[in-house]
């Protein structure tokens, strides 16, 4: 099952296919949806919230053109754990697609996406 949950007012988290951990994507500085206190805006994290062999990778699509411009992963670490964030300027009211996969190795498991603007 996938959910999609509000984060904060800059941005979202969106859950893993069959739970396991989550995205997020924050539009717009603001208050830290995984607890780091302040979250920079057009960013991507990772958090892997089950210790069941998988990781989570986050891929973010900027223009929704089919190419990823930016990823963030969960890999090597043990859960809980969240990534860092992967930042950088977009433009306002560009179009994004954020990947939300799960990884172990080199096997992707049902990658599930949700899209937004910058």
């Amino acid at each position: 099952m996938v959910t999609a949950n509000s984060a904060s007012a800059g941005g979202w988290t969106y859950g893993a296919y069959e739970g396991g951990g989550y995205g997020v994507w924050n539009y717009d500085p603001g208050p830290d949806p995984i607890g780091y206190g302040d979250a920079p805006g057009d960013a991507i994290a990772a958090c892997d919230t089950a210790a069941d062999g998988w990781g989570i990778e986050v891929r973010l699509d900027i223009g929704r053109d089919g190419d990823i411009d930016r990823t963030v992963s969960t890999r090597g670490n043990n859960s809980p754990y969240c990534s860092g964030y992967a930042t950088g300027n977009i433009p306002e009211g560009t179009p994004v697609r954020v990947w939300v996969v799960k990884v172990s190795g080199s096997t992707d498991y049902h990658p599930v996406y949700k899209d937004g603007t910058a």
